[in-house]
């Protein structure tokens, strides 16, 4: 996101709240944000896109074990089967 933008965007609000540049593979903003019911995400962070699905599918597990209701997005089948 250019640096104009991001600004703009912290002018709107607090500057204490992280601001975070995604790249989202499988799904839009829109459809993400359709989904998401609060003013914040859990992200995963790695070094490679694999090692980052493995990581929110990780934690994604123990939410649901935890009983938290759960919607990945950007995560597809052949992200899951290393295509």
């Amino acid at each position: 996101m250019p640096q104009q933008e991001t600004e703009r965007r912290w002018s709107v609000t607090n500057r204490e709240w992280p601001m975070m540049h995604a790249i989202l593979s499988g799904v839009n903003r829109d459809q993400m944000m359709a989904k998401h019911k609060a003013n914040h995400i859990q992200v995963a962070y790695a070094n490679s896109s694999a090692e980052a699905d493995r990581c929110a599918l990780t934690k994604a597990a123990l939410a649901r074990e935890l009983g938290i209701a759960v919607n990945l997005c950007g995560i597809t089948e052949a992200n899951l089967l290393g295509a």
